[in-house]
C-alpha cells in the first residue's frame, strides 16, 4: 500500500487501483477565520488527486475544508464522500450531490474498491467525530481522526477487529481536543503496531508538536515510527 501525506491529517492511501482521500485541507480558511497562518501547503494539485473515495472524520474546517472540499467534489462529483452525521450535514449545506454521501457511525463498515473501512469512536468537540480502521492488502490500519485520549479507547478499537493492527496514524498536537504526544505514545504502545505515524502537526505555529518526541517515545517501546515529508509517497 502507498501513502502520501498532504499535511495536518490529510492523506492519500492507495491500494491496487483504489485511491482513498482522507481529510484533505487545502485552503487558508483557518487564517481567514482565526488568524492562524499555514506553514505548509499540499504540493499535489486538486486535479491530480483522482480519488475513488473521500473519507472525512468530522466537520472542523481543517478536516472538512469548506473552501477546498466543495472544489474537490465538483472535480469528482460521482466519488463517494464518507463520514459521520456532522459531515453529511455539512456536505448538504455546501450542495454536495446527496447520492454520493455515505453516513457512518462507530461500528459501521463499508467497502470502497480495495478498502474495507470500519468507523471507530473518537472523543472530540464534534460529538459525531470518527476514527477509522482501514483494511487492504492484508494490512490493518488505525487512523485516529481527532480525539482526546480515553482509557476505553484501546478497548473500543480492539473490539472492532480480530486482526493485528499493523499501522497507526495518530494525532499528537495536544491542543483543541486532541491527545498530546505522551498520550499518543501510550495508546500506540498498547496497540503494538509494526509502524506508527504521527498526525496533526506542522501546519500552524499555534497548534503543533515536535513529531520526533513521538518517534523517540515509541523507540523506547521498540516500535518503529516515522515522521513523513509532505507530498512524499511511502510504501507501508
Amino acid at each position: 500500500m502507498k501513502i502520501t501525506w498532504l499535511g495536518q491529517s490529510g492523506y492519500i492511501f492507495e491500494s491496487e487501483s483504489t485511491r482513498l482521500l482522507l481529510d484533505p485541507f487545502y485552503s487558508d480558511v483557518v487564517e481567514h477565520r482565526f488568524g492562524f497562518k499555514r506553514l505548509q501547503y499540499p504540493n499535489i494539485p486538486i486535479e491530480d488527486l483522482r480519488p475513488d473515495g473521500i473519507l472525512i472524520t468530522h466537520d472542523h474546517i481543517d478536516h472538512f475544508d469548506p473552501i477546498s472540499l466543495p472544489i474537490i467534489h465538483r472535480n469528482y462529483p460521482d466519488i463517494p464522500v464518507i463520514g459521520p452525521q456532522s459531515v453529511v450535514d455539512m456536505a448538504k449545506k455546501h450542495d454536495f450531490n446527496s447520492t454520493v454521501l455515505r453516513l457512518m457511525a462507530p461500528g459501521d463498515s463499508t467497502n470502497l474498491g480495495s478498502f474495507r473501512i470500519t468507523a471507530t469512536i473518537a472523543h472530540h468537540s464534534d460529538p459525531f467525530s470518527l476514527g477509522f480502521i482501514i483494511q487492504a492488502e492484508q494490512k490493518n490500519i488505525y487512523y485516529s481522526g481527532d480525539t482526546l485520549y480515553d482509557e476505553n479507547l484501546y478497548g473500543d478499537i480492539a473490539s472492532l477487529t480480530t486482526e493485528k493492527i499493523n499501522t497507526v496514524f495518530i494525532v499528537i498536537n495536544g491542543k483543541l481536543g486532541n491527545m498530546n504526544v505522551e498520550e499518543a505514545v501510550h495508546l500506540t504502545s498498547r496497540i503494538k503496531p509494526d509502524l506508527a505515524i504521527p498526525m496533526h502537526y506542522g501546519m500552524f505555529t499555534e497548534n503543533t508538536e515536535n513529531p520526533e518526541l513521538f518517534v523517540q517515545g515509541l523507540a523506547e517501546h521498540h516500535i518503529h515510527s516515522m515522521a513523513p515529508e509532505p507530498g512524499k509517497t511511502y510504501t507501508i
